[in-house]
């Protein structure tokens, strides 16, 4: 099927009126978004699925994307769906500088945009509260629906079914992801699989990124430290290090994200990496600390205040305002440090943050990966490897993505993600009768990333660089530990039935196992952890 072909109905369409033609299209693409959009030219079916690792470009690919439907009269309308309302200015904002002209303000009253617009940008949340309007539009006129980041369609329950029905009479479906999207056996709407896993029919990984110079390559320092609580009466003090109980795990992290004798340390530190920057690579470079909740980002830019003498911006999710600060901080050379909450996990730009501090207890890959993604988007006139730096706890799971980010993987449909984001436990709600934190005293650990994020000529080096099957197997075993225990405790099972089914699933014992018997195994905890325990081979 052509290009033009995709504009074929599963029913007879009403005339249309021709819409406002476009200027030709001059913006120069990237050699992956020339061969995504051939991919999308010779595609036979109405959804095609464009997995790039953050800040490569999905947003001019699908724009370039839009241009040919609406030139070619494949489509005479774009629709954007994206998660939030500060993206929706952010794409129309992007699309005008092309001459395709998206309201980002269409409400579900008005059913469609006015007739000088190209098309509109609307969130999932919008559609899910009325698909039926959704879907009269799309029949109405021939549509090209971009989905952005569609895992956002598991945050509610019902919302899988509700894009179905606003967007099944769509001419074509362009899906857009930069970071893994899981699903509790529920497939996500358009995407296909196989074996339970999504398809992608376009890749283009941080990998291929980095050797590209599309991308900036990563360094992680990671902080170890002394950490003392009081939890059921009880004092307790372990390093990151230690092999903990479920409960004590989660509790020596928050531990060292409140007390300010270890955050105080890495945020110096953090400082002291920005001020090289901005003197010697980037007189503009920025930083972001993401925190947990309104009331750490508060107290965590205090102490910006407090250790560096300048002021710390502060964007939480729930704040009107949030998206004014979010672009005061990125117009505002000057202005050196940004604390957010929930409000830069993804799609928001902001080209100059070089280094950053992961400050919050979520503790899922794909919220960890979208952190990431904001630090690494290259810039011309910089001098290579542009490198950026996120200071993060030396927790296990966290010290295992840091490790894993850069290689390319298939991902699982596994556990789709609520409202929300949540860490890998569910939300820290230990009341302060049960715990409190003590002392926490931070120390550099391990600066992951640092080996092969620059080669002895001076220029990035292959972000593939081998990384010990031994370092490899500890990495999995302490994931795989944390997940043990959190499984048991959700699911009441004793530790020695839950291993003896991990073995008889996978073939050996977590000493003896391989790797990729380690993976397994840590794929069906992550299973029973989402969603329970289901006693079946």
């Amino acid at each position: 099927m052509k290009l033009g072909d995709h504009s074929v109905s599963r029913q007879a369409r009403p005339i249309e009126r021709r819409t406002k033609a476009l200027p030709t299209w001059t913006a120069p693409l990237r050699d992956w978004q020339s061969r995504a959009l051939s991919a999308v030219r010779t595609h036979q079916t109405a959804d095609f699925l464009a997995m790039a690792t953050p800040a490569a470009g999905k947003t001019r690919f699908a724009l370039r994307v839009a241009h040919e439907f609406i030139t070619s009269g494949a489509a005479t309308r774009v629709l954007v769906v994206c998660p939030t309302n500060h993206l929706r200015t952010q794409w129309s904002e992007a699309a005008g500088k092309i001459g395709l002209h998206l309201d980002p303000a269409l409400t579900n009253e008005q059913a469609c945009e006015a007739s000088d617009y190209h098309g509109a940008v609307v969130t999932y949340q919008q559609v899910c509260l009325a698909p039926a309007i959704f879907q009269r539009a799309c029949r109405s006129k021939k549509t090209l629906l971009i989905l952005d980041e569609l895992h956002h369609a598991g945050d509610g329950k019902n919302w899988g079914k509700a894009l179905r029905t606003a967007f099944e009479p769509a001419a074509f479906r362009l899906i857009l992801s930069g970071t893994p999207f899981r699903s509790d056996n529920n497939p996500i709407p358009f995407i296909r699989y196989e074996q339970g896993e999504s398809q992608a029919d376009f890749a283009y990984g941080y990998t291929d990124a980095i050797r590209d110079s599309v991308c900036r390559p990563i360094v992680f320092p990671s902080y170890e430290g002394e950490l003392t609580w009081l939890s059921e009466g009880r004092e307790h003090t372990a390093t990151f290090e230690d092999g903990l109980t479920f409960d004590r795990q989660r509790e020596r992290l928050k531990t060292a994200l409140l007390q300010e004798s270890w955050l105080g340390p890495v945020i110096t530190d953090a400082h002291a990496q920005l001020t090289r920057l901005r003197k010697e690579e980037q007189p503009d470079a920025g930083g972001l600390i993401v925190s947990m909740d309104q009331d750490h980002a508060r107290w965590v830019a205090e102490l910006v205040g407090k250790i560096t003498g300048t002021k710390a911006l502060v964007a939480v999710s729930d704040d009107p305002a949030a998206s004014r600060t979010i672009e005061t901080f990125s117009d505002h050379k000057k202005q050196q440090w940004l604390v957010a909450v929930n409000m830069v996990s993804e799609g928001v730009d902001i080209p100059r943050l070089r280094v950053g501090v992961y400050g919050t207890n979520v503790l899922t890959e794909m919220y960890f990966r979208q952190v990431v993604g904001r630090f690494v988007r290259m810039q011309d006139g910089m001098p290579k490897p542009q490198r950026a730096w996120l200071y993060l706890p030396k927790d296990p799971i966290l010290a295992h993505y840091a490790r894993q980010i850069k290689a390319e993987r298939d991902h699982v449909l596994e556990d789709i993600m609520p409202a929300g984001q949540r860490d890998l436990f569910g939300r820290v709600t230990v009341s302060t009768k049960e715990y409190m934190p003590l002392n926490a005293v931070a120390r550099i650990d391990t600066l992951i990333g640092e080996e092969d994020a620059i080669g002895e000529d001076g220029v990035a080096a292959p972000t593939d660089s081998v990384i010990s099957l031994h370092e490899q197997k500890q990495d999995l075993r302490d994931v795989h530990r944390v997940l043990v225990s959190s499984v048991a405790r959700k699911s009441g099972i004793d530790h020695r039935r839950l291993n003896a089914e991990l073995i008889a699933r996978t073939g050996g014992r977590v000493d003896q196992a391989t790797a990729e018997q380690l993976k397994k195994r840590i794929q069906l905890l992550e299973r029973w952890q989402g969603g329970g325990y289901d006693g079946k081979r």
